[in-house]
């Protein structure tokens, strides 16, 4: 039987396996959003590291933003506090950020 898109996707990215059946895998995109990357972004600081890879990683805000009137501030503080942490945490990192308005892409390559 044939393999599955799971199973091919998944074996294109498998770069080692290790005692027990555990495979490490290369993911070649890291997609971020503000609500949890403000934990990393701190965590990077207090080791003093850098993203390893910015090239690879892309931000945008998805989870507290409005479907309409994107031009108009948020009205949720917090929600608001996350996505302008994303845009300051990117800019500090290096990271590409697609915000609010920015064009849609028809290629993630």
């Amino acid at each position: 039987m044939g393999k599955t898109l799971f199973e091919k996707v998944w074996d294109a990215h498998v770069v080692d396996r290790v005692d027990g059946g555990m495979e490490v895998l290369y993911i070649d995109k890291h997609l971020i959003h503000e609500v949890t990357s403000p934990q990393a972004f701190q965590g990077l600081r207090d080791r003093q590291i850098a993203v390893a890879r910015p090239q690879k990683t892309l931000a945008t805000a998805d989870h507290n933003v409005p479907t309409k009137d994107q031009h108009l501030p948020i009205k949720e503080a917090l929600s608001r506090l996350q996505v302008e942490k994303l845009v300051e945490n990117c800019d500090e990192f290096g990271v590409t950020l697609y915000g609010l308005g920015a064009p849609i892409r028809a290629s993630y390559t």
